[in-house]
């Protein structure tokens, strides 16, 4: 899945819209896998596909919300439910978002 790149229009002249679709292309098609233990998360943005490194995950499936030591919600960031088109179909997702202060 992918964004077409915009042939017309000002914004296609200047490249700048398509400098925006490439990268939400590299988003749209970025490998998530949960990290090892004791592996720190990480974030790779790249030109084609980007990847994220999540914190080691938990190991039963009583986790209710807060801080378990281990996976969870890290400090400072609070779970947001968004509605998101995703393969032409509406489903409704989770985003960690973390607001300056």
């Amino acid at each position: 899945m992918s964004i077409e790149y915009a042939k017309n229009g000002s914004l296609a002249k200047n490249k700048k819209l398509n400098e925006v679709i490439e990268a939400l292309n590299s988003i749209i098609n970025m490998s998530v896998r949960e990290g090892a233990n004791g592996e720190a998360p990480e974030f790779t943005f790249g030109q084609i596909q980007s990847s994220l490194v999540t914190t080691g995950g938990i190991t039963d499936n009583s986790y209710t919300g807060g801080d378990t030591g281990g996976g969870g919600i890290p400090d400072g960031y609070t779970e947001t439910l968004v509605n998101m088109c995703i393969d032409g179909e509406e489903e409704e997702v989770t985003l960690l978002i973390k607001f300056d202060d």
